[in-house]
């Protein structure tokens, strides 16, 4: 399926990106809903998933978390289905990706597809994302404010964050199938279902400090063979009382941390964080051979990008990176790597038959295939699946 997003995007991209918030008319012309309400329901009641309801009895907030046996006591009314990641789960919804790919690739989070009922809301809140929401079936009525830098936050629930004010919208309308709206980080912004109503929200990631810095850390510790130096203490006459901890010590220490890091391949490590999946991505039955994959060369078999797999190549083309791993790239498989980091709609294997002709491209593509970073299958078996779902 393509998908075409109508937008200027060097206006959008030097005037609203991480600035201001804009309504998209008809954003996606012509767009007809990638999924039915009763399948998204059905996504919710796997374990695996991530789902939750969202319910506004009154003055009450109420929140139930998946996996869901039945919705019949949610009513006809007042009641929002949140399901994250549903791109990592249908490939239909991973083509709803795609029109977003001028904004970089690692930034990409996921598609989050929540389907409300008439008075379905999540409530006035903030999100430190950026989300482009596209408008599904029905219609949702949008208040959309400026950011702020300071707001009064609270919880009506554990786990449900809400505004304490109200904001002044900039933008107040309501959306109907193909619309989208932009919200950046921190802007607030309200969601109010008129009728049943499904939206696809596109996210983006951005990591806080802390939260950088942990999968940083945690990168580092899974290096093997690493050899990092170890603390040791500036030399001195008199460590002066053991409780006291000297400026002298400190500025050892954080001197310590900060050599460190600027000296253990910091950006190697940056690109396997950037490169990381959300998840672990399913592995194949089992191993792959050159062989095996050279058979399906002059087979109806299609290569196809795995839903949630990040193909990231770093600026000197040394290394593609995938699901945190770094595969080396030479000048014999350097092209095959960049025409699969470019790829997002499934290709008939036969594509790259010229690409492959090369050890080296034949080795990369059987690492890709075995870490389960691409996949193949049979275009019968693609056709008969796209039939399913019309």
């Amino acid at each position: 399926m393509s998908l075409t997003l109508t937008l200027d995007r060097a206006k959008f991209l030097s005037q609203y990106w991480q600035q201001k918030p804009l309504l998209i008319k008809a954003g996606l012309a012509n767009f007809s809903d990638l999924i039915e309400p009763e399948i998204l329901a059905g996504l919710a009641q796997e374990a695996e998933v991530d789902s939750r309801v969202i319910e506004h009895r009154g003055d009450q907030w109420l929140v139930s978390h998946g996996p869901f046996a039945s919705y019949d006591d949610f009513g006809d009314s007042d009641w929002t289905l949140l399901v994250q990641s549903v791109n990592e789960w249908m490939p239909e919804i991973h083509a709803l990706l795609e029109p977003f790919r001028f904004l970089p690739d690692w930034r990409l989070d996921d598609v989050m597809i929540s389907f409300a009922v008439p008075g379905g809301s999540v409530g006035p809140h903030l999100d430190q994302y950026d989300v482009f929401i596209i408008q599904g079936e029905g219609q949702r009525h949008w208040q959309v404010g400026e950011r702020v830098t300071e707001a009064n936050e609270f919880r009506p629930h554990a786990d449900l964050k809400q505004l304490q004010d109200s904001f002044e919208p900039v933008i107040d309308a309501v959306l109907e199938a193909g619309d989208i709206l932009y919200i950046p980080a921190g802007c607030p912004h309200h969601g109010v279902a008129l009728e049943p109503s499904l939206n696809y929200s596109v996210g983006f990631r951005a990591a806080n400090t802390a939260e950088l810095t942990s999968q940083v850390a945690d990168m580092l510790l899974a290096a093997e063979g690493a050899n990092y130096p170890r603390y040791r203490d500036p030399q001195q006459a008199d460590y002066g009382q053991p409780y006291q901890v000297s400026t002298e010590q400190l500025a050892q220490l954080r001197e310590f941390l900060l050599h460190s890091i600027a000296n253990a391949d910091l950006d190697n490590v940056l690109m396997q964080v950037m490169s990381q999946s959300k998840r672990p991505l399913p592995q194949p039955d089992f191993a792959l051979q050159w062989q095996d994959i050279a058979d399906c060369l002059d087979a109806d078999m299609l290569l196809c990008r795995t839903a949630g797999a990040r193909l990231l190549i770093d600026p000197q083309q040394q290394n593609l990176y995938a699901s945190g791993d770094p595969y080396p790239l030479t000048t014999a498989n350097r092209q095959l790597a960049i025409s699969l980091a470019s790829q997002w709609q499934e290709l008939p294997l036969q594509h790259y038959a010229d690409q492959l002709s090369h050890a080296d491209s034949q080795q990369l593509l059987c690492h890709l295939l075995n870490d389960g970073v691409m996949h193949l299958v049979s275009e019968a078996a693609a056709n008969a699946a796209a039939d399913d779902d019309y």
